[in-house]
């Protein structure tokens, strides 16, 4: 039975169905290290947010990590990493369409890159593919990378092995011809280690520079282990020329490194996944390294006759306790990398370590075979090894496995206690303060004074936030403020309503918000928010001007709507104009004056009348604060909170007599919306643009 086991033919078909098991593509797992963003990918929005939010599983190399958004217009918006864990793009655009999110990390934990894209939807439904997803499994790159890899962790248990071996020919009484040449391997492994750190350097940096590649190996632990081994390697390489004696401790270290710089560096705790990699190294190195050693070595009598045989029972029992040490920490590691049984039949990671672990135990029949002298080579054991390393250098590749995937899918840490966002019952205003958002929230005594909440947002996110000098100045008295959280703070105050109540953020990204207080306590405006929803909700057209700053740039709108699927846009920002006209689903773009128009057809179909404020229902604390007259028009003013998913979101309207809503302001993080609209049902008319005359 075990001459059929390893027959050539079984042999030949059990290879191919190892290299189809390592070669052939499986769906990677979305959302590796991927947490949440705002907005959600797949969301509708009725307005572009004014900061796109995507946060993390890990810290994030500070200077390599990166995202892009794209408007539909085209104009591209860069974000910056901020508090370690969390992209931040400011998003200075009114554009109606789809806008697309590239993203790139590299990870300060093991060093690894990745990537992931999605969309979202302004006025229109961004279509199935949206949600895009994370690249969990390696892309081109990696798997060039790999062989690389390969070639360097088969040189460096070869030069281990050999290092063995040389010893072992050198015990009583000695054999001769037992000379491994170590330095040939350790030159394959400085090599094959200078072209994959190179590489994984070049793969994480935007652009290839000296800069990007001195950034990533400088960076925490994964980039320090990464230069430290190439270095060790060049260490061992240098002391082979001294004597073989002193290659043990530099390989050793190069070892420790490479063990630091790949996914054990994730373990918990750091330094147990580490070492348990390592003993795993330096076993499968007295071990698979010790049969590449043999493969190379030409035995008098071959391995049959005496010579071959004295050294095979020299090597044997030191190779079967390397053999089980190996499988050991194997085990162990997979446990940790995997998280569940599960992952090893259903993720491709397991796929992978599954034909690893079905090439070692070929591994050991061939040797017990070869032991026995009924079949195989010593060659043909190396053929396996070098596929095992080959399988082991691809597990590698993978940027995050199955167990850190379902890190990044689990529930984040409880929002922190001290939140000022409203709770049903209170009066809440929402405003600005330079590029700060700021909302006031009153809340009722019970009994005693108001409390007055303030929730501070700047655009680089509530840890910002908590370096904020504020005062708070109720009717030019200013009131001592107390720190609740990083974007909250809050006072006792005493109100007896009309009063003047100041928010003042010092700094250079800061300003003063002013609110005016209603009589209280202020009306309900529920009701009037409900009609109001139903009338504009029946417009079969009308125009809408846009005044929208992030706190940092200026854009101004121009809309015409028509129901149920038209509008024409004009924007202008930074001096340029652009415009849109959408009639269903074909959509027309001029992003210049200059440039010709482009069309599009068969794409989503945007909604009308649609309202920004739709997008963050339910409404909470819709109140009423005063009237006023816009456009001749008297209106009665009502402000609330919008549920944006965790996006603080104030408006106020401006409703007259009919439910028409005449202005209206949207106060959300770098995102200051005024809007005016007019022509209610008017005779709009929307018609494509003559393409020849616009080119």
């Amino acid at each position: 039975m075990a001459a059929h086991l390893a027959s050539p033919r079984l042999i030949c078909a059990l290879l191919a169905a190892f290299a189809l098991m390592v070669l052939t593509p499986v769906g990677a797992s979305a959302h590796a290290g991927f947490v949440s963003s705002q907005p959600e990918p797949g969301a509708e929005l009725g307005t572009p947010p004014g900061v796109v939010v995507l946060r993390f599983s890990e810290p994030l190399n500070v200077k390599l990590s990166r995202a892009t958004v794209t408007g539909p217009d085209g104009r591209q918006f860069a974000g910056t990493v901020a508090g370690n864990d969390e992209i931040r793009i400011p998003v200075s655009s009114g554009a109606q369409g789809i806008y697309e999110v590239d993203w790139t990390t590299v990870s300060t934990v093991d060093g690894h890159t990745l990537h992931g894209t999605f969309a979202f939807g302004v006025g229109v439904a961004p279509g199935r593919g949206a949600v895009g997803g994370t690249g969990a499994g390696p892309r081109a790159p990696d798997l060039l990378l790999a062989v690389a890899r390969t070639v360097e962790d088969a040189a460096l248990l070869l030069a281990l092995g050999m290092l063995l071996l040389r010893r072992l020919g050198r015990r009583e009484p000695q054999l001769g011809w037992v000379v491994p040449r170590v330095r040939p391997a350790l030159a394959v492994a400085f090599g094959g280690g200078l072209v994959v750190v190179l590489g994984e350097a070049l793969v994480a940096a935007p652009t290839p520079s000296v800069g990007a590649v001195v950034t990533y190996l400088s960076t925490g632990t994964p980039g320090m282990a990464r230069l430290l081994r190439v270095l060790l390697e060049g260490a061992a390489l240098a002391a082979s020329f001294l004597g073989p004696q002193l290659v043990v401790v530099p390989l050793a270290g190069a070892m420790l490194a490479l063990a630091a710089a790949g996914h054990a560096a994730a373990a918990h705790p750091r330094w147990w996944g580490i070492t348990i990699d390592w003993v795993h190294l330096s076993s499968a190195g007295l071990w698979a390294g010790g049969i590449l050693g043999l493969a190379t070595l030409r035995p008098p009598g071959r391995w049959r006759g005496g010579e071959g045989r004295a050294l095979l029972d020299r090597f044997t029992p030191v190779a079967l306790g390397a053999f089980s040490v190996t499988v050991a920490t194997g085990v162990v590691r997979g446990v940790q990398e995997l998280g569940t049984l599960g992952e090893l039949f259903t993720s491709a990671y397991g796929l992978v370590l599954l034909a690893k672990a079905f090439g070692v135990f070929l591994m050991a029949q061939l040797s017990i075979l070869l032991w026995r002298r009924v079949l195989g080579t010593v060659r043909m054991e190396a053929a396996f090894a070098v596929l095992v390393i080959g399988a082991a250098a691809l597990l590698a590749a993978f940027p995050l496995p199955p167990a850190r995937v379902a890190e990044a899918a689990a529930p984040g840490e409880p929002a922190a206690a001290g939140s000022a966002l409203p709770k049903p019952g209170d009066l809440t205003l929402g405003g600005r303060a330079g590029e700060v958002l700021v909302g006031l929230t009153l809340r009722p005594g019970d009994p005693g004074p108001n409390e007055a909440l303030v929730y501070l947002l700047p655009l680089d996110g509530e840890k910002a936030a908590a370096g904020l000098v504020t005062h708070l100045v109720v009717d030019e008295q200013t009131v001592s403020l107390e720190v609740c959280g990083p974007a909250c703070r809050s006072a006792p105050v005493v109100l007896l309503g009309r009063d003047v109540v100041e928010v003042q953020v010092e700094g250079t990204i800061g300003g003063t918000a002013s609110f005016r207080l209603p009589s209280l306590p202020a009306p309900d405006g529920t009701a009037l928010l409900r009609t109001a929803m139903r009338r504009i909700h029946e417009l079969a057209s009308y125009r809408l001007d846009e005044a929208l700053s992030s706190g940092r740039a200026e854009v101004n709108a121009f809309y015409e709507f028509v129901a149920p699927d038209e509008m024409t846009q004009e924007v202008t920002s930074s001096g340029t104009r652009s415009e849109v006209i959408w009639i269903g689903g074909t959509r027309y773009l001029k992003p210049s004056p200059q440039a010709p128009w482009e069309v599009e057809k068969g794409g989503p179909r945007p909604t009308v009348p649609s309202f920004t404020w739709d997008f963050f229902r339910p409404f909470l604390d819709a109140r009423v604060l005063g009237s006023a007259r816009v456009d001749g028009e008297p209106t009665t003013i009502v402000a609330f909170f919008g549920d944006g998913g965790g996006l603080p979101v104030w408006f106020r309207l401006w409703i007259d007599g009919r439910g028409l809503v005449h202005r209206a302001e949207m106060r959300a993080p770098g995102h200051f919306m005024d809007h005016r609209y007019y022509d209610f049902d008017a005779p709009i008319r929307i018609v494509p643009p003559d393409l020849e005359e616009g080119s």
